[in-house]
């Protein structure tokens, strides 16, 4: 029993039920009945141009990641490196090394920035959404209907704009890694061999883009709406710990849709570059100057999804 008493899972508990009375009752602070919206509400707008509160808040965490890793590797030291370094380097060698285990060590590299900032960005903007950032706002009503709370921030990739977006900068990717690799006209066969099965292979193409951004837009709007409700429901003195359970929940499924993300990226690059075939008698026809993203890295796993 001593034991449970002083476990810090114990301590940090009855800190959050504590907090949670002083929000409450101190600060006269509850939540409010959460409306779901599946658009991004708009703050403030200029002609044709919008700024949303998915907008700011990925933005925040864009300047924040910026900070972090300006600060980790500001006075970077090769003998003892600091605590924040030490994080840094060992949450880039480990992507690194996945990168390179899928991609082959030449196309891991050249690909590697676009993987790294995709996985670390999706993941600080699911977890540092997880706060509960939808209690504060302003209240608005439209057409005439009951005030409904407009918060200043809102989960950067709960808006279908954002997921949509990065679906779109992968998807140019991916179509540039095959060409580079193949050429355009080395590239454009793969697409039609056989003839017969062209547009199943130009539809797939296109399906990625749907495939990448809702399956990330789904999974973190849902969440969104559980901790709403979660918060909303079981507020007063519970606000601190029964939602603790629900957090915890959505950081795994934040981290599993970061890698999902980010994973498929990077094994659809691969399959671009690696092609349908598993000749390497045709590097030099197809990249003859050996530059760019090569046709056929050296990995085992491409050789497999070949």
């Amino acid at each position: 029993m001593v034991k449970i008493l002083r476990s810090p899972e114990f301590i940090v508990l009855i800190v959050a039920i504590v907090l949670s009375v002083i929000v409450e009752n101190v600060f006269r602070v509850t939540p409010t009945s959460p409306h779901p919206s599946f658009t991004a509400e708009k703050l403030v707008t200029w002609g044709f141009f919008s700024i949303t509160n998915s907008m700011i808040m990925a933005l925040i965490v864009a300047a924040l990641l910026v900070l972090l890793f300006a600060r980790a590797t500001g006075a970077m030291s090769t003998n003892t490196p600091g605590r924040l370094q030490s994080f840094a380097e060992t949450v880039i060698e480990s992507l690194l090394g996945l990168v390179e285990s899928t991609a082959g060590k030449r196309t891991g590299r050249v690909i590697f920035p676009l993987i790294a900032t995709l996985f670390i960005f999706i993941i600080s903007a699911n977890w540092l959404s997880l706060l509960p950032i939808s209690w504060f706002g302003v209240l608005r009503s439209e057409a005439g209907g009951p005030e409904v709370l407009v918060p200043f921030l809102r989960a950067p990739n709960a808006d279908l704009n954002m997921t949509l977006a990065m679906a779109l900068i992968a998807f140019i990717v991916i179509q540039s890694a095959g060409v580079i690799a193949h050429g355009p006209g080395g590239y454009a066969k793969e697409l039609t061999t056989p003839i017969f099965l062209a547009p199943v292979h130009i539809i797939g193409e296109i399906s990625r883009i749907i495939s990448l951004s809702f399956r990330l837009f789904g999974n973190i709007f849902g969440g969104e709406v559980l901790l709403g409700v979660m918060y909303f429901l079981l507020s007063s003195i519970f606000v601190g710990a029964a939602t603790l359970i629900f957090v915890g929940m959505e950081l795994l499924f934040g981290t599993i849709q970061a890698l999902v993300f980010s994973l498929l990226t990077l094994v659809y690059i691969s399959m671009a570059v690696a092609g349908h075939g598993d000749s390497h008698g045709h590097d030099d026809e197809h990249n003859p100057a050996g530059e760019g993203i090569p046709e056929h890295p050296q990995s085992g796993t491409e050789v497999a999804m070949g």
